[in-house]
């Protein structure tokens, strides 16, 4: 039984459990909390520092340096938004928005730039599947829509403080690429707020991606 001294160190816990990164580094931390992802991979390099400002909403900057055809460096504000959670039984499932403004750069051209996605995910202890949709609008440096797909289990059953495994299949379609169609075997592994993964895709590119919250 807790005690009353206990009793608010655990109900801290318990939120930072519930909203913590699991199966996917999700947008949105817990209220207060500030989260660093950086990702690597075919499409390029992404920086981004969100911070929660309320159950539903995180601002943050959103940077990242396109790769893989067309080349330029994108930055500017973002909100993530919690659409819809629904919390069941053996799982959960969330649906997201990002978006964001600001400029996008190529050499000396610069031009207004604006962007925005849905992540839609559904996870049990077990299992894991989501969907993203993204268009970006950059002048005429690009006018672009990709779609990612991860799906994935569990081999073995972690606690919070426990090293969790995931092992995953991403495939992504980039129409603006050179190579549009692309799937990438992924292990992912998280540690309380720390969360890692790492692949090798099919057109030979090596992707390590990360989150910390704090």
């Amino acid at each position: 039984m807790k005690t009353l001294y206990q009793l608010p160190l655990y109900l801290l816990l318990a939120s930072i459990t519930d909203l913590a990164p699991s199966a996917q580094g999700k947008p949105l931390s817990y209220v207060g909390g500030t989260m660093v992802m950086q990702e690597n991979d075919e499409t390029g390099h992404t920086l981004s520092v969100d911070y929660t400002f309320d159950p539903h909403f995180a601002l943050g900057l959103y940077s990242k340096y396109e790769i893989g055809g067309n080349e330029f460096f994108m930055t500017g504000p973002q909100l993530n938004t919690l659409i819809k959670r629904w919390n069941l039984a053996d799982g959960q499932g969330n649906i997201f928005t990002m978006t964001g403004a600001g400029t996008a750069r190529q050499g000396s051209n610069t031009q207004p730039a604006a962007w925005a996605s849905i992540l839609a995910d559904y996870e049990t202890r077990r299992w894991f599947f989501s969907y993203e949709p993204r268009v970006m609008f950059a002048g005429d440096i690009e006018k672009s829509f990709w779609q990612r797909a991860y799906a994935g289990f569990a081999p073995y059953l972690a606690d919070f403080d426990q090293l969790n495994t995931w092992l995953l299949l991403r495939a992504d379609h980039h129409p603006a690429k050179n190579d549009h169609f692309v799937v990438t075997p992924v292990i992912r592994f998280f540690y309380k707020t720390i969360w890692l993964e790492a692949g090798y895709s099919s057109n030979n590119h090596v992707m390590v991606n990360w989150t910390v919250q704090f």
